[in-house]
């Protein structure tokens, strides 16, 4: 996660807005999977239009933005704009059409029940992915501050010149630290340079031979 998020004026301001932060954690989208979800496919857009040098990505931007919210969506069989403003966007930026103005009451009460019913069918949504993500999900084990642990070492990059020859495991580690519900922050050696903060996926019981 970026330091400028996590840091005391960040957190204040937020307690000072009523706004609730779930911190996420480095290699686990499960954490954050719709922003995961989108930015794949915001890729798919640029990698169909994207030049062979590809320099020139982010004049696309807008454009990828603008097909991916007028997108109906398989959450709530809507777009992006059409839940947000209750109309779709104009396209042919040519045509002169006659303008609008509906009343704010009439229009008020009309965004009301199409957010309600957004709301919920994402509700159906995310109980249908929570019942299939359940099914393979594994018991947590419960670790507490100041156990010894061990690091699944599949994220951690080195200067070693095969992936492959690495450890598969580093550790132990000690746990410093609970960081929300599933991360924790481990006391790591200075040299590593490395955000010490992990989810628990990535992390074992340490046990000691006898």
């Amino acid at each position: 996660m970026d330091a400028k998020f996590a840091g005391e004026f960040w957190e204040s301001l937020c307690k000072k807005l009523g706004i609730k932060r779930k911190m996420s954690t480095v290699y686990h989208p499960q954490s954050d999977g719709q922003t995961e979800r989108v930015n794949q496919v915001l890729g798919g857009y640029l990698r169909i239009f994207v030049n062979y040098d590809q320099d020139h990505w982010y004049h696309l931007l807008p454009l990828a933005e603008f097909a991916y919210n007028n997108s109906v969506t398989n959450a709530h069989n809507m777009t992006p704009f059409f839940a947000n403003y209750g109309y779709h966007p104009q396209t042919e930026w040519l045509k002169e059409r006659e303008a609008r103005n509906p009343g704010a009451n009439h229009y008020a009460d009309w965004m009301q029940t199409i957010h309600q019913q957004v709301r919920q069918s994402l509700e159906k949504t995310r109980a249908a992915m929570g019942r299939y993500y359940n099914r393979k999900a594994k018991q947590q084990p419960d670790f507490k501050i100041g156990d010894m642990v061990i690091l699944n070492a599949k994220n951690i990059r080195t200067k070693r010149p095969s992936k492959k020859l690495d450890p598969k495991l580093y550790g132990p580690c000690k746990i410093m630290e609970q960081r929300g519900e599933l991360a924790y922050k481990l006391e790591l050696s200075e040299c590593w340079k490395i955000h010490p903060v992990f989810h628990v996926l990535l992390l074992e019981p340490y046990r000691t031979s006898i």
